[in-house]
C-alpha cells in the first residue's frame, strides 16, 4: 500500500487500508474497525469507504487513531478529509495549501503541479502567447504593462521562469523566448482546484472587461432558455466542442500575433431540477 501522502481522495486510501490488512489478516472487518475506533456502527468505515457517510472531527480523530497514524500522517488526513468534503472553492484552497506542505517532501509523490502552479494565477497562459509576441529582451517592466491589466515587473518576471521550469516556454539565453507548442487547454472538464481557480479568475476579468474596454474591443453575449436535461447536456457538450474544434484550429493556424485573447464560454443552470407534470401531480392528489 502506497503512504498516506500519496492519496487526494482519503475514501481511496480507507478502501486500500481495509483490502490490505484483510489480505493480511482474514479475521479483520468493518466490526473490528469500529470497535477500535470506537463507533457503535459496526459498518461505519464501509458507509464511509462507498461515500454514504461523511466524518465530522471527531471522528477523523478516532479514524487517526484506528488507523495507528502517526503525527503528520494523521494532520495529513485531516485536511484530506476536509478538503474531499469541502463544498466551497475557498475552503477546498486552504486545505489543499496545506496538503501541498506534505506531498512536497522527499519520498511524497509529487502534485500534478504542472497544472496547480501554471493556473495558480490567470496571467500565467497570458504571458505565455506573450513571451512570442512581445520583443521585450527581458525587458519584464515592458512585459507586464502588455498584459491587460497590467502586472508588474516582479510578476512578469516570475511567470516566466514558472514557464521555463515547466517546459512551457524556451530560450536562447539573449531575451529570445518563444512558446513549445501552439496551444494548452484545461479540455471540457475541471480537473482540478487550481484551474478552477483559473475559470474563477477568468469570469471576473470578462466581467470587467465590460468597463475596462468599448463594445468595439470586446463581445459578451448571453441567452437565457428553458430546454429538457437532455438538451442541457448536449448543449454543454458543443460548446466545448465548439471551443476545442472551430475556435482553437483556427486560433493555432493564425501566425499574426497582434493580441492574446480570452475566450469564454458558460452553461450553468438558473433554475432548479423542474420535473414536468409536478403540478398536475399535486392536484391530482389533492
Amino acid at each position: 500500500m502506497k503512504p498516506i501522502f500519496e492519496y487526494m481522495n482519503y475514501r481511496e486510501f480507507l478502501r486500500d487500508y481495509y483490502s490490505e490488512k484483510k489480505e493480511q489478516h482474514a479475521f479483520y472487518s468493518y466490526r473490528l474497525f469500529s470497535q477500535k475506533a470506537g463507533f457503535k456502527s459496526p459498518n461505519f468505515l464501509k458507509l464511509v469507504i462507498e461515500g454514504e457517510r461523511n466524518l465530522s472531527k471527531d471522528s477523523v480523530f478516532k479514524f487517526a487513531k484506528a488507523l495507528n497514524l502517526k503525527k503528520k500522517e494523521a494532520d495529513y488526513f485531516e485536511n484530506l478529509v476536509f478538503f474531499n468534503q469541502s463544498e466551497s472553492l475557498e475552503e477546498k484552497n486552504a486545505y489543499l495549501t496545506k496538503l501541498m506542505r506534505h506531498r512536497a517532501k522527499p519520498g511524497a509523490k509529487k502534485m500534478e503541479k504542472g497544472e496547480y502552479s501554471y493556473y495558480s494565477e490567470w496571467y500565467h497562459p497570458v504571458i505565455r502567447d506573450l513571451v512570442g509576441a512581445v520583443n521585450f529582451r527581458d525587458n519584464f517592466k515592458m512585459l507586464g504593462q502588455a498584459v491587460a491589466p497590467s502586472i508588474s515587473a516582479a510578476e512578469a518576471e516570475k511567470s516566466v521562469k514558472l514557464l521555463l521550469d515547466l517546459g512551457f516556454i524556451r530560450t536562447d539565453g539573449n531575451g529570445t523566448y518563444w512558446k513549445t507548442s501552439a496551444s494548452l487547454t484545461t479540455g471540457p472538464v475541471v480537473r482540478s482546484v487550481a484551474i478552477a481557480n483559473y475559470h474563477k479568475a477568468m469570469l471576473q476579468l470578462a466581467s470587467e472587461s465590460i468597463e475596462r474596454f468599448p463594445s468595439s474591443q470586446r463581445d459578451v453575449e448571453s441567452l437565457t432558455v428553458s430546454v429538457s436535461e437532455e438538451t442541457y447536456r448536449i448543449m454543454m457538450k458543443r460548446a466545448s466542442d465548439f471551443l476545442l474544434n472551430e475556435l482553437l484550429p483556427l486560433a493555432e493556424a493564425d501566425k499574426n500575433n497582434e493580441r492574446v485573447a480570452q475566450v469564454n464560454l458558460q452553461i450553468f443552470p438558473l433554475s432548479q431540477g423542474l420535473k414536468p407534470g409536478k403540478e398536475e401531480a399535486g392536484d391530482e392528489n389533492a
